[in-house]
């Protein structure tokens, strides 16, 4: 019985066998008819000369040679969740470009400042010293202008800027006049009237159309009932 142990403990042992060391085979003039040949018949190899070699070569089967183990990372599988963090990048990337690498005007945040002095837009062209002109001399200096459009205009950005004013509203720098109305809140009295001087002045700043007496006497009339309750509000 001991002999029979030793005998299989040392077939067992040159059952297998582990290639240390090996280089490649050289090349001669049948090499590539070698390499079709197996290719043809689905054959994958790569001829090898063994130089180091641990058990028997000829019988057995080849372990995992311990030395030439590489160890690798399993690569990661996002699947679905990958999906939804590159977009989430991109459509994160898309806002910042839009916000800050744009125009800089269509995401564009409103102003938060709501200091009661308010400036006018940079395109309306009006000093705060000009804000700041008593009710009666800027109507008078309206009523004065030849020009009814240009007139209607003036009026029209004076009565914004008044109305700004009164309800601690802050306008942007590159603001329109129609932009600068749709900051006005809407419980502001003077709101329908004010969107009345607001149409007219557009047709005939920018549509061409004349402005009748009764068309101008009645933007006058809005915008001094605008312009005197500011006033009004600033002297308390």
């Amino acid at each position: 019985m001991p002999l029979t142990a030793t005998a299989q403990d040392e077939s067992a042992s040159k059952a297998d066998y582990s290639v240390i060391k090996t280089i490649k085979a050289p090349k001669g003039d049948e090499t590539d008819s070698y390499r079709s040949i197996a290719t043809q018949n689905g054959a994958k190899t790569d001829p090898r000369y063994v130089t180091e070699l641990e058990g028997q070569l000829a019988s057995g089967k080849a372990k995992a040679n311990p030395r030439s183990r590489i160890k690798r990372t399993k690569p990661i599988h996002l699947n679905g969740f990958g999906v939804v963090l590159a977009v989430g990048i991109f459509l994160g990337g898309l806002f910042l470009w839009m916000k800050f690498g744009g125009s800089g005007i269509l995401l564009s945040r409103d102003p938060t400042d709501t200091s009661p002095n308010t400036s006018a837009p940079d395109n309306w062209k009006i000093s705060n010293s000009e804000i700041n002109l008593d009710a009666n001399s800027r109507l008078s200096q309206i009523a004065a202008m030849p020009d009814r459009g240009a007139a209607m205009v003036l009026l029209l950005r004076y009565c914004l800027l008044a109305a700004a004013q009164t309800t601690s509203t802050r306008f942007a720098r590159s603001d329109t006049e129609r932009s600068a109305f749709g900051r006005l809140p809407n419980h502001w009295p003077h709101l329908g009237g004010l969107e009345t001087v607001l149409q007219q002045a557009e047709l005939a700043h920018y549509g061409g159309r004349p402005v009748s007496d009764g068309v101008f006497d009645k933007a006058l009339e809005t915008g001094r009932s605008i312009l005197n309750a500011n006033q009004k509000a600033r002297a308390v």
